[in-house]
C-alpha cells in the first residue's frame, strides 16, 4: 500500500512518508482475512488527509480500523468507482469530449467534438453544432482519466495529530477473497508406519496482489455476521497432490513455525515474509512426520435389527479405515487444521498408486485421526438372524373402549455372522451391530465391547483365505398390541 498525505490546515510543511510500510495478512478458512499495515508518517499537527491505495477489492468498508498514538480518527471515505465506459462518461459530463462514428457509405470514421450533456445508463447525450443527439450510434473518446476515478480501491482518512512529526500509523480492515485449506499426504510406508506431510494452499482472489508480506493462517471457525461476510470468490482453484519420492518433502523449507494459540483458535506463522499475487494458489508446508503408527482396520456395519422378522444381508464389503493417534510420540502432537487427507501406497510392483481420500475435522493434541479410503474388495460378510423366539411377555396397559391389551414381549435371536477374506494379506476386522430399543447382547461366541453411540463391535483378525463365524443371542423387549 502506498500512502499520500494532503495538509488539511494552514500549516505550510507538507507531511512526508518516513519509512516502508509493513503489510501482515491473517487468512482464514472462511474466504476472509485481517489486513493489518503499518508506516512511520511524518504528520503535520492538526487535520491531515491520508490516502491509502491498493486495498484489496473485496474490502469491507464497515471494518476499517485506523489508529495511532497522538492522532483522532475524524472521516474514512472510501472510493472505488472502477475505470470503465459508464463510469468515464459519468466523468465527464459537462465536458467537452470527442467522438468517432463511421460513415455508412465509405466506412470512414468521423471524428467530432461535442459537449456530454448527461448519461442515460451508458447511453451518452451529447451536444453536437448541429443539435442534441440521444440515440447517438458511435463512440466516445476521453484524453485523459479523471482525477476522481481509480483502477483499485481507495481509502481516504481524515485524522488529527496532537503535535508535528513522525508518528506510527496502522490500519487494519477485514476483506474477502482470501481463503486457506490443509492438505495431507501419507504414504503407507509399511504395515505399521506412515509418512505424512501436511501442506496449507493459499489463494487470493481479493482483486489486489501484495509483494513482500508476513502471512498467518488462523486456524479454527470464527463467527461472522452474514451481511458483512464477502462475495465468493469468482474463480476456483483446484490442486492435484503428485508425490514421486516422499522423502524429498520431508526436507522442504521453509516450514510453518508451530502453531500459537488464540483465543480458541490457532496460529500458523509463514516463516518469512512471501507475496500473494491476485488468482495465485501458493503451497507451504507446515507438518512433516515421516514414521506415523497407524492403524488399519475393515469395518462391516451390520444392517441387521432386532424386531419380529428374520432379516439378513448377504456379501456386504467393509470399509477401508486408517486412524492414528494425534500424540507427540509417533511424530505429530500438535494441532491438526481440517483438510483432506490423501494416501498413497505401493503395489506389489512398486509402483505408487492412489488409495484413497477422506476429510478431517480440526483436531487437537491427543484426539485420534480416522479416515475412510474405500471399500476393501477381497474381504465380505453375511449376516442372519437364524430364529426368534419368544422368552417372556407382561401385560402393561389395557384400554378397554378399544377392547385391547399391551404387552412388554421379550424376544431372543439367533444371529450369525460370516466374515470371509479372500485376499493375500491378514486383515484386522470391526464388526459393528447397531443395538434399537432396548436389546442387548445376552450370548456371543467372540467376546466384544460397546462402541460408539448405540453399537456392539467384535475386534478380530482374520487369516488370508479364511473365514470366522461369529454366533450371537440378543435379546430386545419391544411392546406389542393385541385388540379382540
Amino acid at each position: 500500500m502506498k500512502y499520500s498525505l494532503a495538509v488539511m490546515t494552514a500549516v505550510s510543511m507538507i507531511a512526508t512518508n518516513a519509512g516502508a510500510a509493513e503489510t501482515e495478512i491473517s487468512i482464514y478458512n472462511q474466504d476472509l482475512a485481517l489486513i493489518k499495515k503499518s508506516q512511520v508518517l511524518d504528520l503535520n499537527r492538526g487535520v491531515n488527509e491520508v490516502v491509502f491505495d491498493e486495498v484489496a477489492q473485496e474490502f469491507k468498508p464497515e471494518s476499517v480500523f485506523v489508529y495511532g498514538k497522538g492522532i483522532r480518527v475524524l472521516e474514512q471515505n472510501y472510493d472505488y468507482a472502477g475505470i470503465n465506459y459508464v463510469t468515464m462518461l459519468n466523468a465527464n459530463v459537462g465536458k467537452m469530449v470527442k467522438t468517432v462514428r463511421q460513415n455508412p457509405s465509405t466506412g470512414a470514421n468521423i471524428y467530432e467534438k461535442a459537449l456530454l450533456v448527461a448519461v442515460d445508463g451508458a447511453t451518452p447525450v451529447l451536444k453536437f453544432d448541429y443539435g442534441i443527439e440521444t440515440a447517438f450510434n458511435g463512440r466516445v473518446i476521453f484524453d485523459e482519466i479523471p482525477k476522481e476515478l481509480n483502477s483499485t480501491p481507495v481509502l481516504m482518512a481524515k485524522v488529527e495529530a496532537a503535535q508535528q512529526g513522525e508518528t506510527d500509523l496502522e490500519l487494519a480492515y477485514l476483506t474477502g477473497g482470501f481463503k486457506w485449506k490443509a492438505n495431507y499426504v501419507a504414504k503407507v510406508d509399511d504395515e505399521n508406519t506412515l509418512s505424512l506431510l501436511g501442506r496449507a494452499a493459499i489463494t487470493n482472489n481479493s482483486g489486489s496482489g501484495y509483494e513482500n508480506i508476513s502471512v498467518n493462517l488462523i486456524a479454527g471457525e470464527v463467527n461472522t455476521v452474514k451481511e458483512y461476510v464477502g462475495r465468493a470468490m469468482m474463480k476456483s482453484l483446484q490442486m492435484t497432490n503428485a508425490i514421486e519420492d516422499m522423502s524429498d518433502g520431508f526436507n522442504a523449507a521453509p516450514m510453518i513455525e508451530a502453531p500459537v494459540s488464540l483465543d480458541s483458535y490457532y496460529v500458523y506463522k509463514i516463516p518469512e515474509k512471501t507475496s500473494l499475487k491476485n488468482g495465485q494458489m501458493k503451497m507451504v508446508s507446515f507438518l512433516s512426520a515421516p514414521k506415523v503408527e497407524y492403524i488399519k482396520e475393515n469395518v462391516i456395519h451390520s444392517s441387521l435389527y432386532f424386531n419380529t422378522a428374520r432379516v439378513s444381508y448377504k456379501d456386504v464389503h467393509p470399509a477401508v479405515r486408517y486412524s492414528f493417534e494425534n500424540v507427540k510420540e509417533i511424530g505429530l502432537g500438535m494441532p491438526l487444521p481440517q483438510g483432506k487427507l490423501s494416501f498413497y501406497a505401493n503395489d506389489d510392483n512398486g509402483a505408487l498408486q492412489f488409495i484413497g481420500e477422506d476429510n478431517i475435522n480440526n483436531t487437537a493434541e491427543g484426539q485420534k485421526v480416522k479416515v475412510t479410503l474405500g471399500k476393501s474388495f477381497d474381504i465380505y460378510a453375511d449376516g442372519q438372524i437364524e430364529k426368534v423366539t419368544e422368552v417372556n411377555r407382561n401385560s402393561i396397559a389395557k384400554n378397554p373402549r378399544q377392547n385391547c391389551q399391551s404387552y412388554a414381549t421379550t424376544y431372543q435371536y439367533d444371529v450369525v455372522y460370516h466374515v470371509t477374506n479372500k485376499g493375500k494379506k491378514d486383515a484386522n476386522i470391526v464388526l459393528r451391530q447397531p443395538l434399537n430399543g432396548k436389546a442387548q447382547i445376552v450370548d456371543e461366541s467372540l467376546k466384544g465391547q460397546n462402541g460408539e453411540g448405540n453399537t456392539y463391535e467384535w475386534k478380530f483378525e482374520l487369516k488370508s483365505g479364511e473365514a470366522q463365524d461369529i454366533t450371537v443371542k440378543v435379546e430386545n423387549t419391544l411392546e406389542t398390541r393385541e385388540c379382540n
